[in-house]
């Protein structure tokens, strides 16, 4: 049962529910449910919860929990899918996962999301400039979300117990500003992606774009897929995309 580690401390479950301020109208997308210990409480709060597990094995102890539709898939094929929609995440996400499933919760709209993840993990997210732990993870993440540490959680939370300790960080998704459009459009060249990017949220012609675009400096990013960008790059972009630089 690799990379399952089952929170069994009932403070922690209470003060997950608590943070994730549920309502009766929202859907909770809820990732790894393993035994159903956070499946329930959830349940009970929520108008439908879509619990989704990997391992089949957990099946009979996620049988008949009110208004919960149990999917057995793995996570990242099933966000995916664009036809899933969701008010709130809550997790005590597969390690393994931590970092795809944040490239995919971009691409997302939701309210907010409280997720368990590895302790180095969440000081990446929220790491700055000149921190060791500061990555295109941060960078990305931080365009993307405002990201809150709420608590950390050591070994003996879990059973069996984790190599690393934890932390359970709360994200709000951010209005997206012209740099998270242009990230947004992954595979696409820099300058074909600007230039959507300004049309769709300045309301700008093509020709208007392509000239805003010949005095901003990231020449040497235009011909570069957005998913090619390093960090220095992606840095160089939110400075250029600044409104103050576009006037």
């Amino acid at each position: 049962m690799q990379d399952k580690h089952f929170m069994t401390d009932k403070k922690l479950i209470n003060h997950i529910i608590s943070v994730s301020d549920v309502k009766v109208n929202e859907t909770v997308l809820e990732i790894g449910a393993g035994r159903g210990e956070l499946t329930r409480e959830i349940a009970k709060r929520a108008g439908k919860v879509i619990a989704v597990e990997i391992d089949k094995t957990f099946q009979k102890h996620l049988k008949d929990i009110p208004n919960t539709e149990i999917i057995f898939e793995n996570a990242l094929t099933v966000l995916k899918n664009q036809k899933i929609r969701f008010d709130k995440i809550i997790s005590n996400l597969p390690y393994s996962i931590s970092e795809p499933l944040i490239w995919l919760l971009i691409k997302k709209d939701f309210k907010s999301g409280v997720l368990t993840v590895p302790k180095k993990f969440a000081y990446r997210l929220v790491a700055k400039p000149g921190d060791e732990l500061y990555s295109k993870l941060s960078v990305v993440a931080q365009v993307f979300f405002n990201i809150k540490i709420m608590q950390e959680v050591p070994k003996s939370a879990f059973h069996p117990k984790p190599k690393t300790n934890s932390v359970i960080i709360k994200i709000i998704p951010k209005p997206k500003n012209l740099s998270a459009l242009v990230l947004l459009k992954q595979g696409m060249k820099v300058k074909n992606a600007v230039r959507e990017a300004l049309c769709a949220s300045k309301g700008l012609t093509k020709r208007e774009a392509r000239k805003i675009i010949k005095r901003l400096n990231i020449n040497k990013l235009l011909d570069k897929k957005t998913t090619e960008l390093n960090k220095k790059d992606i840095e160089t972009i939110i400075s250029c995309l600044k409104p103050e630089e576009l006037c």
